[in-house]
């Protein structure tokens, strides 16, 4: 089986729910003035996409790139509803399948021509098996489920809550047969528990620095 090679450079980031990876990936995306692009969007997309559908079936098309061009529509994908039923949809083979090409055309044609900061949950283990570098982000539970808090601006009164889907989606994640969450075997690790974004900035950078000429 072929193994895909991308043409240009890539920075893979794989890791737990709230953990931070899409901060990191943003900040290097700002940083090395590399494409980013958040692949739990598409799967967010495809459950907003079937709920206007009444969920009865996957919707056949989606145009992504038109989604993207209007960033204020993607705020709304934060949900708990969509964040439930993205998970349940990511476990898809169908879909899976059909969002591969769309990340490996984006790695391999990005925007500005220079390179792309790719985040998920199986970038560096299936997407972009051969990315110049790859992270896995992780943290605490309770800290992820708290940051997760903040973000949607909900009552500590829901931290629990939040915390149990978490861990439900942890197991979802992990366990899945298709594409399961797991660090890739040469992927610098990196803890978010008690550092702050511009700590694992500095972190990821060093990294780079060593692995690559990106900078």
């Amino acid at each position: 089986m072929n193994i895909f090679k991308n043409s240009k450079p890539v920075i893979a980031i794989d890791g737990t729910a709230g953990s931070g990876k899409g901060t990191l990936a943003k900040n290097l995306s700002k940083k090395l003035n590399f494409d980013h692009l958040d692949t739990g969007l598409l799967y967010r997309i495809y459950a907003f996409e079937s709920i206007k559908v009444g969920r009865k079936e996957l919707p056949t098309k989606i145009n992504f790139n038109k989604w993207f061009a209007n960033t204020s529509k993607l705020d709304g994908l934060r949900s708990e509803e969509i964040s439930k039923l993205a998970s349940q949809i990511s476990q898809s083979t169908k879909v899976r399948k059909s969002l591969v090409n769309f990340q490996r055309n984006f790695a391999n044609n990005p925007p500005k021509g220079k390179g792309s900061i790719i985040d998920g949950r199986d970038i560096g283990t299936i997407i972009i098996p051969n990315a110049e570098v790859k992270f896995f982000i992780d943290a605490n539970v309770e800290i992820r489920a708290s940051r997760r808090n903040q973000q949607l601006k909900l009552s500590s009164f829901d931290l629990s809550n939040t915390i149990a889907n978490m861990r439900k989606r942890d197991i979802q994640d992990s366990e899945r047969d298709i594409s399961p969450l797991k660090p890739a075997v040469d992927s610098f690790k990196i803890d978010t528990s008690e550092i702050n974004e511009t700590q694992v900035l500095e972190l990821a950078l060093k990294y780079i620095r060593k692995r690559t000429d990106f900078i």
